[in-house]
């Protein structure tokens, strides 16, 4: 069902940067994500969710999908087929921030990431947390690395965006701490 509304153009942007634009047409935003991405409808990703062994990383992917398949707004999930990335962005009601008001939405952020590690038993530690912001568009970012005592560990970096009277969230789950802002940069909002 979402896969056609999310059709794919891979295109090679300024800069050498390659990657795929997913059509997010239910809110009419174009995403730029890396090569190696797959769009997932939520029946899809529950079954891969379900398919994994067991493990934390299974426990923490199903938390993450039943947080955002239970929530309001329309939700895409899209997962790097080479590793266990994952994606989810999430459409939510329009807001309009200042970098000023931008430590309430670090608060926010903090404490639902304190609150989802506490859940799943590990432990959530802010990395680092920027505003970056023109009239039209704003973006706040954070990033989390969330372990625990047996030496695992994974990173959540969160973005809440809001360009053109609209408001969405991107959550990139990983092992590791990669920097996304260029692909965020590219993102298509009308």
């Amino acid at each position: 069902m979402l896969i056609s509304c999310n059709e794919t153009k891979s295109t090679l942007v300024e800069n050498e940067l390659l990657g795929d634009y997913y059509t997010l047409d239910k809110d009419n935003i174009d995403l730029f994500l890396p090569l190696n991405f797959r769009v997932f409808s939520e029946d899809e990703y529950d079954k891969v969710i379900n398919e994994m062994p067991p493990s934390e990383s299974k426990n923490i992917e199903r938390q993450y999908f039943n947080y955002l398949k239970y929530s309001k707004g329309n939700i895409y999930y899209y997962k790097d087929v080479s590793s266990s990335t994952l994606i989810g962005v999430k459409m939510s009601e329009y807001i309009d921030f200042t970098k000023e008001e931008s430590s309430y939405l670090l608060s926010m952020m903090s404490n639902t990431c304190s609150s989802y590690a506490e859940k799943v038993n590990m432990y959530c530690e802010k990395i680092s947390a920027g505003f970056s912001g023109l009239s039209k568009t704003k973006v706040f970012k954070a990033t989390y690395k969330i372990s625990n005592e047996n030496g695992y560990s994974n990173f959540n970096t969160m973005y809440i965006i809001t360009s053109n009277n609209k408001t969405f969230s991107i959550n990139i789950f990983s092992t590791n701490n990669t920097n996304y802002n260029s692909y965020i940069e590219k993102i298509v909002v009308r």
